[in-house]
């Protein structure tokens, strides 16, 4: 049988999925942290910390994200998308 991850390890591995990629796709299409919020209706703040992965993004705040983006909210949140940039 297949062992589960640690909710920590989990959480961790999507923090990172979706910080990399709202960062990758937000460079990608030329946008500031500040352009990206105001397109999305959130706190500048709130991007920041979510591409350095310390807050638990809302679904709510990760579909206005994925919208402004042009993706679907589930491609932000898969550690496996090809959605980075080489940096």
């Amino acid at each position: 049988m297949a062992r589960l991850e640690s909710f920590e390890k989990a959480q961790a591995r999507v923090r990172s999925a979706l910080g990399g990629n709202v960062r990758g796709l937000r460079l990608s299409l030329g946008l500031s942290q500040a352009d990206l919020a105001d397109r999305a209706g959130i706190r500048r703040a709130l991007i920041s910390d979510i591409e350095r992965c310390e807050t638990n993004a809302t679904l709510d705040t990760i579909v206005r994200i994925a919208r402004v983006l042009r993706v679907e909210a589930h491609e932000l949140l898969d550690p496996e998308s090809r959605l980075k940039t080489d940096e």
